[in-house]
């Protein structure tokens, strides 16, 4: 009971396929049939007990029993010794009358024409046969088992062979002969309507399973397809990545190029404004230099911690004014936010103006102990506020900042409005710029203090 659906060529890999199958089916008929058999013998266990049986049937059954199980052992030897298809075809169909004829001696000694309910048996090998082998193989043994079980009812009542009435001594009389080829006749035609619903039913279940399998192998290949896309869409973010930090790096070295060339330029005049203005410019380019390197160097390329962006910040400021040790304390307490580049840049020069300003204007006597500057963020939900307060002289008196001509004033203005965010000054406390910008969305304006 197997599928004999196998390639024409009887050499090299063809054939030991074919038999690979073949053997593979058999095994596993094998162990349906030994399964069913020994299921049969222990139902008939209980029918010989109460006297339905009596003991020839029961021994007759055990013996077909054993028939059924020990003649897998011989006829799967032989198939494993085989080297043709037309060989394997005719032992299949071997394999198939070997069978037939131990269910029609289990037929026959649990009592021939009286038990024809067994015909099921019969039906039930055709239907199995349907699922695992070629639809010709269903007529065969449809045909054969209509011969098998016409010929032990007909040898019965040519008193051949012995008439075992189904309740023993049972005194109903045989049935008729007209009776009785009504029934082989009923019998006969079931088994080949079984043997054509069968291999309807085979058709269709081949079919699915033909269309399931190619429905498979497109899902396959489609799971390949985007597998390599996406290998691809990897590939390309890598590069992109890679494309991007390459982009900050290079922006770095040339903002801190020019950063260079101003301060050299700064430390070769003598004019003490053009000085001033060089080093603020050189300070201006320092905090977008910042910037790009943490980017580069950040695994997120779209945000950048803007506390420790601050902490460097403020460490140059106070390292290019020369003022490491000095008498000003500086003190850093910001709380952990990421930002987009445009908001890291503009809260970076924010930050270098103020502070610059203050390390220039507010601390005219250093002798005087206790000089502080401080640079505090606190984050919330959706924004941050920045504060920068000194201890130091204070603006002067009647200085409206917001109108002020100062270059670094007016830009911290420009820059706070790009943040969209709003900037006050408090002087309760020493001289106190407050921040508070959006954090949820990067600036919609261009990149870039405008004046």
């Amino acid at each position: 009971m197997h599928n004999l659906s196998t390639p024409s060529v009887e050499s090299g890999s063809g054939l030991e396929q074919m038999k690979d199958s073949f053997c593979r089916r058999h095994r596993e008929g094998a162990i349906v049939r030994s399964v069913a058999s020994l299921l049969m013998w222990i139902t008939a266990i209980p029918a010989y007990q109460v006297g339905i049986l009596d003991g020839t049937q029961f021994r007759g059954i055990t013996a077909a029993v054993a028939y059924l199980v020990a003649m897998n052992f011989p006829l799967l030897w032989l198939a494993g010794r085989l080297r043709s298809k037309n060989a394997l075809e005719f032992l299949s169909i071997t394999f198939h009358a070997c069978e037939l004829f131990g269910y029609t001696a289990i037929i026959h000694f649990a009592g021939g024409l009286d038990a024809t309910y067994l015909t099921l048996i019969y039906c039930g090998i055709i239907v199995y046969v349907g699922v695992v082998a070629p639809r010709r193989h269903l007529f065969i043994v449809a045909g054969m088992s209509a011969l098998a079980f016409i010929l032990v009812v007909l040898l019965e009542r040519s008193s051949v062979l012995r008439t075992y009435p189904f309740y023993g001594d049972f005194a109903g009389g045989q049935a008729t002969w007209g009776a009785t080829w009504v029934i082989l006749g009923i019998v006969s035609a079931l088994l080949f309507v079984v043997a054509i619903i069968s291999a309807y039913s085979s058709k269709l279940l081949k079919t699915s399973r033909r269309r399931l399998r190619l429905q498979t192998d497109q899902l396959r290949r489609e799971i390949d397809a985007r597998a390599e896309t996406e290998a691809r869409l990897r590939l390309l973010v890598d590069e992109k990545q890679l494309l991007i930090k390459e982009v900050h790096h290079r922006v770095k070295n040339n903002l801190q190029m020019i950063s260079s060339l101003l301060r050299l330029q700064a430390e070769g005049t003598s004019e003490p404004r053009t000085r001033t203005a060089l080093m603020t410019s050189h300070g201006r380019v320092d905090s977008m230099s910042m910037v790009h390197e943490m980017f580069y160097q950040s695994g997120d390329l779209r945000r950048v911690d803007l506390a420790p962006f601050l902490r460097n910040l403020t460490a140059n400021l106070v390292a290019v004014y020369d003022l490491e040790g000095g008498p000003i304390r500086v003190r850093i307490d910001a709380d952990p936010v990421r930002v987009p580049l445009d908001t890291a840049i503009r809260v970076g020069l924010v930050v270098n103006e103020l502070v610059s300003n203050a390390l220039k204007h507010a601390f005219p006597d250093l002798d005087t102990e206790g000089l502080t500057l401080e640079i505090v963020m606190r984050v919330d939900s959706d924004s941050a506020e920045l504060t920068v307060v000194d201890n130091g002289c204070g603006l002067p008196e009647g200085l409206d900042w917001t109108k002020t001509d100062s270059l670094g004033l007016q830009l911290v203005q420009n820059l706070a409005r790009q943040l969209h965010g709003d900037i006050r000054l408090d002087t309760t406390h020493g001289t106190a710029f407050h921040l508070r910008f959006p954090i949820t969305a990067a600036p919609e304006t261009p990149t870039g203090p405008s004046t």
